[in-house]
C-alpha cells in the first residue's frame, strides 16, 4: 500500500516528509466517526481523516482531491441501504470503498460487493486490526482491478486495430484507424491526423476537440481549425527526415517545434497552458522517400512506456499496410503494362507478315520471358500462401496460450474477491502469489511476443557492445532467483575465466532469460540448474543444464519451428507458448551463432548456444 506524504518541520527547524493515509469517512453519526478515528489511531497508522455527513459533502470533497479509501455508511439522511452506494458509483468516484454499517446481513454484504464495494464491515465488530486490514486490502484489490482493466483495454485496442488495418484499402482509412485507435487507447490525450494535400499544404482531421479554443488558436497562430486545409511551414522532405524511422517522437520543444517561424516561443507556451497540453508526440506513416500522412498526439501527461510500445506497434502496422497496398498497386500496374505489351506484339506480328521468320523469333523470346514471369509469380504466390498459413497458425498458438495466465488471473482474483472474508492470511498469501505468478507469466508471453514482432518488422536493431559474459549471466540468474527459490531449485553458475565478447546485450539477455526460465519450469522441486561457459578459439559456448523431465528425440525437432506447437505445462503446471525458444534461435542466428539441444527423457536437458568471438 502506497501512502501519501506530508511535509513537516520539527522543533529544531529541520524539514522532513512523513507518509500518511488519506481517508474520507461518510457518516452522519459523529460518535461512530470518533470511534473509527480512535481505532485507526490505536493501530499506529499515520492518517488524515476527512468527515462528510451526507452525499452532497461527499461529492464536494471528492471533486477537490483524491482519497486513498472511502469508509461509507449506507444509512444517510438523504439515502439508505444500497442506494447510497449506487449514487456514489454514478458520480464515477474512483477511490476504493469500504462499506461500514450497523446491519449484519450476509445478503446485503454480498450485494454491496457486487455493486463495487471492496469490503463490508459491521460497526459493532470493529477492531483496530480488522479496520486497518480491510483498508489495506481494499486499496490493493483496487490496484489489481485497475491493472487488469488497463491491460485488457490495451490488448483490446491493439487487437481491434490489427484486424481493421488488415482489411484497409486506402491510406486515408489507414490513418483514420490509426488515429481512432490511439484516441481509444489514451483517455488523457487527443490526436489530430495530417494528410498531405500538396508540397505546401496539408489536410487536418479529428480536430473537433480544439473548437472551444478556436478563437484563441486563431489569435496566436492565424490558423482556422474549422478549415481542414492548412499551410505547412516545413517541407515534406524535412518531415520525412524527422519522422521517417517509423517511431513515435516526443516534441521536446512543444508547440514551438510545430509553429517555429510562425509564432514565438512565449505565445506557444501561453497556448499550451490555455488548452491544457503538457506533452506532444508526432508520428508519420512513411514509405521510402514519401510521407503518406501522420498525426500529432496532445497529452495532458507523459505517456507510459507500455502505451508508447502499443502506439508504435499500431503505427508500424499502419506503415506496413501502406507498403503492402503500394506493392499491390505496382503489381496491378505491371499486369496492365504486360497486357498492353502483348497487344503491341500482336499488332506488330500482323504488320510484319513479310518478315515472318524474324517476327516468330521475337515472339518466341517474348513468350519465354512471359513463361518465366508467370512461373516466378506462381512461385511467389505459393511462398506467400505458405508464409500466411505459418503465420496464422503461429498466432493461433500464441492467442490460445495467452488465455491461460489471464484465465488464472481472473479465476484467482474472483476467488479472492468472493471469499476474502472467509480466507485466512495464509490462503490469501497463496492466492496473491498465484495472481503474481499469473501476471508474470502473461507479461513474459507479451514480452517475447513484442520482441518477436519488433524483430519481424525490422524495428529491433543490432547494437553490439563489449560485454562481461560472467557478469551478464549472474544478472540473469538474479532475475529468476525468486522463481527458482519457490521450487527449491539450486541455480549454479560454473564460472570460467572472465570472458568478454562483442554482442547485443538485449539479445543475449533475452536468450539467457528464456533458457533459464524454461530450465526452472521443467525441473522438479529440489532439482538444480547449472550454467557453464566454454571459450573455444573462435566462439564461446554457453550451456544451461537441468535435471528436469527431458525431451524425446521426435519432439526436439519441433522446439524451434514457428509452424508447430510444442509447449507443455511445467512440473508445477506453469504455462508458456514456446515462443521463447523460437525467439532465442532467431537472436542466436542474428548473432551469427547456433543453438542445439541434448536431452534424455526423465534425466534432464542441456540447451547450448554459441556466440562468435570478435577480435
Amino acid at each position: 500500500m502506497e501512502l501519501k506524504a506530508e511535509k513537516y518541520r520539527s522543533d529544531d527547524g529541520i524539514s522532513f516528509i512523513e507518509p500518511y493515509l488519506n481517508i474520507l469517512m461518510v457518516e452522519d453519526n459523529p460518535g461512530d466517526v470518533l470511534i473509527v478515528k480512535e481505532l485507526i489511531i490505536s493501530s499506529g497508522t499515520k492518517f488524515r481523516l476527512t468527515h462528510a455527513s451526507n452525499l452532497k459533502e461527499t461529492f464536494a470533497y471528492c471533486g477537490e482531491k483524491e482519497f486513498d479509501v472511502i469508509l461509507l455508511d449506507l444509512g444517510l439522511p438523504e439515502s439508505t441501504s444500497l442506494e447510497t452506494l449506487k449514487k456514489i458509483k454514478v458520480f464515477r468516484i474512483d477511490s476504493p470503498i469500504v462499506v461500514m454499517t450497523g446491519l449484519d446481513d450476509e445478503d446485503t454484504a454480498l450485494a454491496a460487493l457486487r455493486e463495487g464495494a471492496q469490503d463490508y464491515l459491521v460497526k459493532n465488530r470493529l477492531t483496530s486490526d480488522n479496520i486497518l486490514r480491510s483498508i489495506k486490502y481494499s486499496i490493493e484489490r483496487k490496484k489489481i482491478q485497475d491493472f487488469l482493466k488497463r491491460h485488457a483495454h490495451q490488448f483490446s485496442v491493439l487487437s481491434s486495430a490489427t484486424a481493421s488495418l488488415s482489411i484497409c484499402e486506402d491510406v486515408q482509412s489507414i490513418l483514420k484507424i490509426t488515429c481512432e485507435s490511439i484516441n481509444l487507447l489514451l483517455d488523457y490525450a487527443n490526436v489530430i491526423g495530417i494528410e498531405p494535400e500538396n508540397q505546401i499544404s496539408a489536410r487536418v482531421s479529428y480536430a473537433d476537440w480544439l473548437i472551444p479554443w478556436h478563437e484563441e488558436i486563431k489569435r496566436h497562430t492565424g490558423f482556422d481549425i474549422k478549415n481542414p486545409v492548412i499551410q505547412i511551414t516545413r517541407s515534406w522532405n524535412e518531415l520525412v527526415d524527422s519522422f521517417g524511422d517509423g517511431k513515435l517522437h516526443e516534441l521536446e520543444g512543444g508547440l514551438y517545434d510545430i509553429f517555429e517561424g510562425v509564432i514565438d516561443r512565449n505565445e506557444c507556451t501561453e497556448l499550451e497552458k490555455t488548452v491544457g497540453i503538457y506533452n506532444i508526440y508526432a508520428f508519420g506513416l512513411i514509405k521510402a522517400e514519401n510521407i503518406y500522412g501522420g498525426g500529432i498526439i496532445f497529452s495532458r501527461e507523459l505517456i507510459p512506456s507500455d502505451d508508447l510500445n502499443i502506439i508504435e506497434t499500431i503505427t508500424t502496422q499502419a506503415t506496413l499496410c501502406i507498403h503492402r497496398r503500394s506493392i499491390e498497386k505496382d503489381l496491378r500496374l505491371s499486369e496492365y503494362l504486360f497486357k498492353e505489351l502483348n497487344k503491341e506484339l500482336e499488332r506488330k506480328v500482323i504488320e510484319r507478315t513479310t518478315d515472318l521468320e524474324t517476327a516468330n523469333k521475337l515472339l518466341q523470346l517474348e513468350l519465354m520471358e512471359r513463361i518465366k514471369a508467370e512461373e516466378a509469380l506462381k512461385k511467389s504466390e505459393l511462398q506467400l500462401i505458405e508464409l500466411n498459413a505459418t503465420k496464422d497458425k503461429f498466432f493461433n498458438i500464441v492467442a490460445h496460450d495467452l488465455k491461460n495466465p489471464f484465465t488464472s488471473l481472473i479465476g484467482s482474483s474472483e476467488l479472492l474477491y468472493d471469499n476474502i472474508g472467509q480466507l485466512d492470511t495464509n490462503s490469501i498469501h497463496k492466492l496473491a502469489l498465484l495472481l503474481n505468478d499469473s501476471a508474470k507469466s502473461g507479461y513474459a508471453i507479451l514480452e517475447n511476443l513484442l520482441d518477436w514482432s519488433r524483430s519481424q518488422t525490422g524495428l529491433l536493431k543490432y547494437n553490439p557492445e563489449k560485454l562481461n559474459l560472467s557478469k551478464l549471466i549472474d544478472e540473469n540468474i538474479s532475475n529468476v532467483q525468486l522463481f527458482a527459490s519457490n521450487k527449491d531449485i539450486a541455480l549454479i553458475h560454473q564460472k570460467n575465466d572472465y570472458i568478454y565478447l562483442v554482442s547485443d546485450k538485449c539479445m543475449i539477455n533475452t536468450i539467457l532469460r528464456n533458457l533459464l526460465s524454461n530450465a526452472i519450469k521443467f525441473t522438479d522441486r529440489g532439482g538444480k540448474v547449472v550454467i557453464s561457459t566454454e571459450n573455444n578459439k573462435d566462439e564461446v559456448i554457453i550451456s544451461v543444464k537441468d535435471t528436469g523431465i527431458g525431451i524425446s528425440r521426435e519432439n526436439i525437432e519441433k522446439l524451434f519451428r514457428l509452424d508447430s506447437k510444442y509447449s507443455l505445462p511445467g512440473t508445477e503446471n506453469e504455462q508458456g507458448t514456446g515462443l521463447g525458444l523460437k525467439l532465442s534461435k532467431e537472436f542466436v542466428e542474428k548473432e551469427g551463432g547456433r543453438i542445439w539441444v541434448e536431452s534424455i527423457v526423465n534425466q534432464g536437458s542441456v540447451f547450448n548456444f554459441s556466440i562468435p568471438l570478435q577480435k
